[in-house]
């Protein structure tokens, strides 16, 4: 049981559970983990489809809405800048309004939205087009104040920016940081906790689960940001790993723990291990999920 995992959004912090999931989900029902997890205080969650919505997801995608398997939803391919703002003078929320308001009126389950600012399917009117700095940063300022305000006191938390390192460290060349730099991740972050305030605001990475340069330049930044007092809640793991190549516990703790000292928060947004050309089997993965438990303690 434990293998249908590999699509949750796992949020932890100080304690735990490896222990009583391991005695619980290994029946081959269903594991109540949310329960589970809520006891510690923490969120399980997973992702869906719009499709859900309209009744239409897999036996998986309806099950998001037991409060006692899921604890947060996060919608995939919703919150597109494509979708809500197709022309430069117009926003549509018609998509997400409709994800937001079936959630709301069916399900406990908090909102974890990815992503508030994307850096890729972004509209033709926006790339295709030239801009001062100035306009930009207007673009953006309207863009995220918007949207969050939109669904402002509806969303536990928002994924402000995604994927902003290349793997050694340096920035990746959106559309953004082409004509703000590393600016434009301030600039969002602002806009978002005036238009949400009561929403957490977090980035997210992947390959930083552990210490390398990539994660340095992370943390560099989350370090930068809260010495300017820029508001940042917390930074998202992507969490994709190959079995059996998962790190060790200890160097995922001491990587998160680092993080934790700028007093910020963290999660596993993307969990998932994949079986890659048939190299291991259902068992060996089971047990990286469950080093990645190991180390949430």
């Amino acid at each position: 049981m434990v293998r249908r995992l590999s699509s949750v959004w796992l949020v932890l912090g100080l304690i735990a559970f490896p222990v009583t999931i391991n005695a619980v989900c290994l029946s081959g029902v269903l594991c109540g983990i949310n329960t589970i997890a809520s006891s510690h205080k923490r969120f399980w969650g997973t992702c869906v489809h719009n499709s859900v919505t309209n009744g239409q997801g897999s036996p998986y995608n309806l099950l998001a809405l037991n409060f006692a398997e899921f604890g947060m939803v996060t919608p995939i391919k919703v919150f597109e800048m494509s979708t809500i703002r197709p022309t430069y003078g117009s926003f549509d929320f018609r998509i997400p309004d409709n994800f937001v308001s079936y959630w709301k009126s069916r399900a406990q389950a908090s909102l974890w939205i990815h992503t508030l600012l994307p850096t890729t399917g972004l509209p033709a009117w926006l790339t295709g087009s030239s801009w001062t700095k100035a306009q930009m940063s207007t673009i953006i300022q309207d863009y995220v104040f918007n949207v969050a305000a939109k669904y402002r006191g509806q969303i536990y938390a928002w994924n402000v920016v995604s994927e902003i390192f290349n793997d050694d460290g340096t920035w990746r060349r959106n559309t953004f940081y082409n004509y703000l730099s590393s600016e434009y991740v301030q600039i969002a972050l602002q806009r978002a906790r005036s238009a949400d305030p009561n929403a957490k605001l977090y980035i997210e990475e992947y390959g930083v689960e552990v210490a390398n340069v990539k994660s340095d330049a992370l943390f560099n930044l989350a370090q930068d940001l809260k010495n300017k007092n820029v508001p940042l809640d917390g930074i998202a793991f992507e969490g994709h790993f190959n079995t059996p190549d998962i790190p060790y516990p200890v160097p995922m703790m001491t990587n998160a723990q680092r993080f934790e000292n700028l007093d910020l928060d963290w999660a596993f947004t993307q969990l998932g291990v994949r079986i890659v050309n048939g190299g291991s089997n259902l068992i060996r993965q089971a047990e990286d999920y469950y080093s990645v438990l190991i180390a949430c303690m």
